[in-house]
């Protein structure tokens, strides 16, 4: 298939993520086909089978492509700012998957437990979760957290909060809601008494 100019690695792979998500919008997950995909990308059938061997993992690598990286363990040396940090990553990891496309995969998955959840889970969800604890296990050795408030279930719970406002309302917390879940829910549990 003619283009033109021949496009190669990055511009290409661009190309490919792009007609991924216009063809999630335009026919769905089932619909989805790899020649759909190359002639919306305008590439051949070829050019996605080389790397690809399945939607599915074409589709797995589109989703990394938009998500942020695994958020890092956060260095401020203090529980509150790493809470904010940490629950920003995920609150904007769900904004980056708010789109038209990544909403119809996640309808279209089935179970609820298809590819996007499984990549949000390991790229960010359970990272998230694995930092706060973390950041948790940190606090209560200099005495900003009760020992026994430094478990993995109290973990949870900003990025729970975060996730049941997103599902049954539809909304993205702003900062100022962030920074009130973490001041007025987070802190209050884990704070020594």
């Amino acid at each position: 298939m003619s283009t033109g100019t021949r496009r190669r690695g990055g511009d290409l792979e661009a190309a490919i993520y792009e007609a991924v998500f216009e063809q999630l919008k335009a026919v769905g997950y089932r619909g989805l086909t790899m020649e759909g995909i190359a002639t919306e990308a305008r590439t051949g059938k070829a050019a996605l089978y080389r790397r690809w061997q399945s939607k599915d993992e074409l589709v797995t690598d589109a989703l990394k492509h938009v998500l942020p990286d695994p958020p890092s363990a956060p260095s401020t040396g203090r529980v509150r700012e790493d809470m904010l940090l940490l629950l920003t990553c995920l609150r904007d990891t769900l904004v980056a998957c708010r789109g038209a496309a990544l909403k119809v995969l996640k309808e279209e998955s089935g179970d609820g437990k298809g590819i996007m959840h499984e990549v949000i889970r390991a790229r960010i969800s359970q990272p998230v979760m694995d930092r706060l604890y973390e950041s948790l296990v940190e606090g209560a050795a200099r005495g900003e957290v009760r020992p026994e408030a430094a478990t993995r279930q109290i973990a949870k719970v900003g990025p729970a909060m975060i996730v049941y406002r997103n599902l049954t309302e539809g909304v993205t917390m702003d900062d100022e809601q962030l920074a009130s879940v973490v001041d007025d829910v987070l802190i209050p549990i884990v704070r020594p008494r």
